[in-house]
């Protein structure tokens, strides 16, 4: 797949990016997907940033094909290169509503990067913590507090 993308066919345009994008969803490429997140973590920038913008267009059209990289994108969130950590943040924009708990557990590392990213990033940032919202997912974190606060309760009584 790496042979697909626009820095490979020697070009500066996103176009073979994008065609890539639509090419792994159409055919539901889970294998040329996992190559693309591959290519994220590898020394070439060009690769990397290309590999992020085919990552988040599938997001935008078949999020469902990128939902089980939260990790992933969550570990570029800080990275160095500003195209791969916002394009990170993009990334998750597309799948929190999927994966609202593993995004949630690493809430932490998204506050972060709100707070030190990009327009970009803070702006993608905010469809996170709103999907997040949204979602049952609070009210159930809400009620696992509350139980917690009643046993604490109950412990102290017994003492």
């Amino acid at each position: 797949m790496i042979e697909k993308l626009a820095c490979s066919l020697g070009r500066n345009d996103e176009e073979p990016n994008i065609e890539l994008a639509t090419l792994l969803c159409k055919n539901r490429d889970t294998e040329g997907i996992r190559e693309i997140v591959d290519g994220l973590n590898g020394k070439d920038k060009a690769i990397a940033n290309d590999c992020i913008k085919v990552l988040y267009e599938i997001g935008n059209n078949k999020p469902e094909l990128i939902a089980n990289y939260v990790s992933d994108f969550i570990s570029h969130l800080r990275s160095k290169n500003n195209r791969l950590a916002w394009g990170s943040m993009t990334a998750l924009a597309t799948i929190t509503d999927l994966k609202p708990s593993e995004v949630y557990e690493k809430l932490d590392a998204v506050r972060k990067a709100y707070e030190t990213g990009s327009v970009i990033t803070i702006d993608n940032s905010m469809t996170v913590f709103s999907k997040l919202c949204k979602g049952d997912l609070i009210a159930s974190q809400l009620k696992r507090i509350e139980k917690l606060m009643h046993k604490v309760k109950d412990l102290k009584e017994m003492n």
